[in-house]
């Protein structure tokens, strides 16, 4: 049962409520750890000015429906809302653009991989990271199956986009989820403020993030990599795919944006 369901309270009761819930001490220990820092974030004024002029800027992705000439390629579909992130509740489906080298291999990294995990990285905790179910909200049993590497790259497997790793704290999922109080109360908020309350309640929001995620070879490496590839199901084959995987290495060679990429160095 939800928070909501236990009390009956009108949508100004309910945030009064929320409000006074989310900054009690008994039960602010539930709540999974991204939220927690959300609610005890108190962002620079730096910051505040920052997230403001990107709200101010922001314009809403829209698809036309009738183009003069019809696209190439076929448009992809919105993903599922079962296999949906809290972060894609602004985000788009392929969040990365601004890096022209990496962006399409990390957008495929977020088919499998919550946002948490590559951006929620406190230093002052320890996080696990398992496979999380998405549309039965629960985690998920290790299964080298969700790999698309090793003994699945043979078979051409589709990933299957509701289970993701995500971080968990304390053997708790330690990331928000869509629909949840928290998730309700923010896009209130959101759709009820003025550019000030979005500006901070945006500030908030990122500031126990990372703007810049792990570089790949904390992950694709044989020196103490991010994740325990091995709890998470794969076998030895995937594991030694993964950590030795060719295109991380490939990228690990060019240390500027102004380098030129020679698709033949990929077979050094």
């Amino acid at each position: 049962m939800k928070l909501k369901d236990k009390v009956n309270l009108g949508p100004a009761g309910l945030v009064l409520f929320l409000s006074c819930w989310a900054n009690s001490g008994a039960s602010f220990a539930a709540e999974p750890l991204f939220v927690q820092r959300v609610e005890s974030a108190t962002p620079s004024r730096e910051a505040i000015g920052k997230a403001e002029e990107q709200v101010r800027e922001h314009k809403d992705v829209k698809f036309r429906e009738k183009m003069a000439v019809p696209p190439f390629h076929k448009r992809m579909e919105p993903p599922l809302k079962e296999g949906e992130t809290y972060c894609q509740g602004c985000h788009r489906p392929q969040p990365h653009s601004k890096k022209l080298r990496t962006r399409s291999f990390l957008n495929m990294h977020s088919r499998y991989i919550a946002c948490e995990t590559c951006h929620f990285r406190p230093e002052d905790v320890r996080l696990e990271y398992r496979w999380f179910d998405y549309a039965a909200r629960q985690p998920a049993a290790a299964d080298g199956g969700r790999f698309r590497t090793g003994r699945n790259l043979d078979n051409s497997v589709l990933i299957d986009g509701k289970f993701k790793i995500a971080p968990f704290h304390r053997g708790e999922p330690a990331f928000a989820l869509p629909g949840t109080a928290f998730a309700e109360r923010v896009g209130r908020e959101w759709q009820e403020g003025d550019l000030a309350v979005r500006a901070r309640l945006k500030a908030r929001l990122h500031a126990p993030l990372s703007k810049e995620g792990p570089a790949c070879a904390k992950c694709h490496t044989e020196d103490s990599p991010l994740l325990d590839l091995a709890a998470l199901g794969a076998d030895s084959r995937q594991a030694a795919a993964i950590r030795r995987h060719v295109i991380p290495q490939f990228f690990g060679r060019y240390q500027s944006d102004d380098d030129r990429l020679k698709i033949i160095d990929i077979l050094r």
